[in-house]
């Protein structure tokens, strides 16, 4: 009489929860990190770094902030915050938002200060040569400092001139066009485009006295 073959013993089944998709099942896998459905469908882990610990750990929904140990040691799920990783994340949040503002600033400046003025000519050698072309070249090596129009007023430049190289000068300065765009414009041009030349006549004031530095220190406190 032939033996019947032994039965073998059930599966041992464990109850896990899938890393890819987050739903629990049932496997006989005791190491099993993806369940069956995201096995054949090539479902891949997603991982977070913990805002607690910075260890990588599975985040099936996308939404966590924490791993497990680091939530279940704050008493919070994984998808809440404490107050202080709030706090935290409000300040991060926050320095973004200004060094993108500095960087969007920063590269206006930069364009603004690489561009030539619109409706303007570069400088011929003709002008290079002349009296107004020298000036205005001093006028942009030093920035319009104090030695540059003294070496303006030595020129032999009838005054309106003067004045008139000088104010384009400072107008596209404080426009913020850099000296290398400056250095290239034609000043003759420039100053055919300006309109507003020396000034003619200035408004009278209403209180011929001045204020006294002790009145002067007493509005500016409020004081009068």
């Amino acid at each position: 009489m032939q033996r019947s073959k032994p039965k073998k013993p059930p599966r041992q089944m464990y109850l896990k929860t899938c890393h890819a998709c987050g739903e629990e099942h049932e496997t006989h896998k005791p190491k099993a990190s993806r369940c069956d459905r995201c096995i054949s469908e090539n479902r891949r882990i997603n991982y977070k770094s913990c805002i607690s610990c910075g260890v990588k750990f599975p985040a099936p929904f996308g939404d966590e902030y924490n791993c497990s140990s680091c939530a279940e040691a704050h008493g919070i799920g994984q998808a809440e915050l404490t107050h202080e990783q709030r706090e935290a994340i409000k300040a991060e949040e926050t320095l973004a938002r200004w060094k993108n503002k500095v960087a969007i600033l920063e590269a206006k400046l930069d364009e603004r200060s690489n561009a030539r003025p619109k409706w303007t000519r570069k400088m011929a050698t003709k002008v290079k040569k002349s009296a107004v072309g020298v000036a205005w070249l001093e006028l942009v090596s030093r920035d319009g400092q104090v030695s540059s129009l003294s070496q303006l007023h030595e020129r032999e430049i009838n005054e309106e001139t003067k004045l008139r190289l000088a104010m384009a000068f400072i107008r596209l300065r404080l426009k913020g066009y850099a000296l290398d765009a400056l250095a290239q414009l034609c000043p003759v041009h420039l100053m055919s485009l300006d309109e507003d030349k020396a000034i003619t006549s200035l408004p009278l004031i209403e209180n011929p006295n001045p204020p006294t530095p002790q009145e002067l220190a007493e509005i500016e406190l409020g004081l009068r």
